[in-house]
């Protein structure tokens, strides 16, 4: 059984090969996603834009270990941890690149994260990962978040525990 080797990955997404996929922060968000939500049947056809059969092998092989990793963390209860330091709370940051990934694997899914019942819930949940990515520019309210320094430390620091909270939305029994 081949073990997760996170150095192996990060020169490879953040290297000049990996030309179809995200980077290592952004993968790591995509894989987040696609473990806290519902189940996204082609996540990797999405992660590589359908040109997963040109990455190497064992880097495949590497992130669907990753996948299980995190998998494997929640299902324990334990808290996602980031593979990058989330002090710089700043779109332009490692959590700014892991949110865009994140929020990529949630619209590719929209519909299946999306069901009335808990959608009040999950927008709570997922704002702090939508400040990060960056995506509402012209939001007035996202803008003045953004230019809030301790307010997008709280929200970073938020992230790991909704994280939690995500998943059990979807896959509590």
């Amino acid at each position: 059984m081949a073990m997760l080797d996170l150095d192996q990955l990060s020169d490879y997404l953040d290297g000049e090969n990996n030309e179809y996929g995200l980077d290592f922060a952004a993968t790591h968000g995509f894989l987040c996603a696609c473990a806290v939500g519902p189940e996204l049947s082609d996540w990797l056809g999405y992660l590589f834009d359908q040109n997963q059969k040109k990455v190497p092998q064992e880097i495949i092989e590497q992130i669907k270990l990753w996948l299980k990793e995190l998998q494997s963390t929640l299902a324990n209860e334990e808290l996602i941890e980031f593979p990058f330091e989330i002090e710089e709370a700043d779109v332009d940051s490692s959590l700014g690149d892991w949110s865009v990934g994140f929020v990529d694997a949630m619209f590719v899914n929209e519909e299946a994260w999306f069901n009335e019942e808990i959608e009040e819930t999950l927008v709570e949940l997922t704002l702090p990962i939508m400040v990060f990515s960056g995506i509402d520019e012209e939001d007035p309210q996202m803008e003045s978040f953004r230019r809030n320094g301790q307010l997008m430390d709280d929200l970073a620091q938020e992230i790991p525990d909704n994280l939690t909270e995500i998943y059990l939305l979807y896959h509590a029994e």
